[in-house]
């Protein structure tokens, strides 16, 4: 049986994993770092305190024990032999015929901006954001039992940036109407560009624009950050101050990625060719590798890529395409408060309000049933647990 490593657990290496164990040909084994899988596209509602850690989080070892030839190994991936077919971990080596990088990718924080990452938040690591989770609710407890003024500033207006700046005001207006008192919830949105969302449909940016003023959040647009202190944001013509700070202006690799010898970007993602190869037997998906589509443009980092990515190379692994990959986008709906979204299906069909918060919260939904059967399913198997350690170490 030929062996198969998926390293990361995110959306690429779940679906990778979920496409090849259909075949009796592979042993497949799934090495995280973690023990979870963190659902990071419901991350603003985890940090607003809608949801809690175990909303956002689902059991890897579970997981895999919904298939009858997948395994966990919770180690980190530290470099690659690939002219000896090994994966070297932190706590052993593992062979490989197959080997699948999805190792996500991390915040990055611009050494051009003084003290960025020192007074910053990293979103996407579940430890840092559980932190600023905390204090964010003993701010808004603070606000609505004592009337203490609260600033939160966020730097970048990308998706991530619009959907954290409209919850954390929407949450607070929430908040004022139950009790009887208007907000004292200050929040910022920080953008180095002309507009927000950049890159985006004009109808997505004006629609969400119209939004977030329409909720009472400040924007502050073609205003880089030079400097970040304690409790202020230094900007060419002024200064910002702030109790809470998340800068959410972009992301790199993995510090896994940004080791490996082989081609990267300037953001050390890995640079694939059109059947998403490093090498011969070693594929890199997701947000740590720069894809192309057919028309030449890289493709954003979401989690409709990372899913189509894993599809294909399951694929090509299974020898049933000999054709270049071809992802797209097939929709996108941003989450703009309580009840409310804005988003497009295929570039056709454009929704806003309401309707379109439904259309995210059923694709969401989706999602969620499909992880959840499968880690209800392994755990009821773990009694059962046979370690995958001894099946692929050299």
């Amino acid at each position: 049986m030929k062996k198969i490593i998926v390293v990361g657990g995110g959306y690429g290496g779940l679906r990778a994993v979920e496409k090849l164990s259909s075949s009796n040909a592979y042993e497949i084994l799934l090495i995280d770092k973690n023990r979870f899988h963190y659902l990071q596209t419901e991350t603003y509602k985890f940090l607003s305190g809608r949801l809690n850690v175990c909303d956002i989080t689902f059991d890897l070892e579970s997981f895999c024990e919904s298939f009858k030839n997948v395994k966990f190994i919770n180690d980190e991936a530290i470099d690659v032999d690939n002219k000896k077919s090994l994966l070297i971990c932190k706590n052993g080596l593992y062979r490989y015929d197959y080997l699948i990088i999805s190792a996500g990718a991390k915040d990055s924080f611009p050494k051009s901006i003084k003290n960025l990452e020192k007074y910053s938040v990293s979103i996407k690591d579940l430890h840092s954001a559980f932190r600023f989770k905390q204090r964010f609710l003993q701010n808004l407890f603070d606000e609505v039992t004592s009337s203490k003024k609260l600033d939160i500033v966020i730097g970048g207006a990308g998706l991530s940036g619009v959907e954290l700046a409209a919850d954390f005001k929407s949450i607070s207006k929430e908040c004022g109407r139950e009790v009887g008192q208007k907000t004292l919830m200050n929040v910022t949105l920080i953008e180095a560009s002309e507009t927000i969302l950049p890159g985006n449909d004009e109808y997505i940016i004006k629609e969400t624009y119209d939004r977030l003023k329409k909720l009472g959040i400040n924007i502050l647009l073609n205003a880089p950050i030079l400097e970040v202190t304690e409790n202020q944001i230094i900007l060419k013509d002024k200064r910002v101050d702030y109790d809470s700070f998340i800068f959410t202006g972009g992301i790199e690799a993995s510090d896994f990625v940004k080791n490996l010898n082989f081609p990267k970007n300037s953001k050390n993602q890995l640079i694939v060719n059109n059947r998403l190869q490093i090498d011969e037997n070693i594929f890199a998906i997701g947000d740590c590798a720069q894809i192309i589509n057919k028309e030449g443009n890289i493709l954003p980092p979401t989690a409709q890529i990372a899913e189509q990515s894993a599809e294909y190379v399951a694929k090509v692994i299974n020898e049933e395409t000999t054709k270049s990959f071809e992802g797209r986008i097939y929709g996108m709906f941003i989450a703009l408060g309580k009840d409310y979204a804005v988003g497009h299906i295929a570039n056709k069909i454009f929704l806003k309000g309401r309707l379109a918060y439904l259309v995210k919260m059923v694709i969401t939904k989706i999602y969620l049933w499909g992880i959840k059967i499968k880690v209800n399913s392994g755990y009821l198997k773990r009694k059962d647990y046979k370690p995958a350690s001894s099946i692929f170490k050299a």
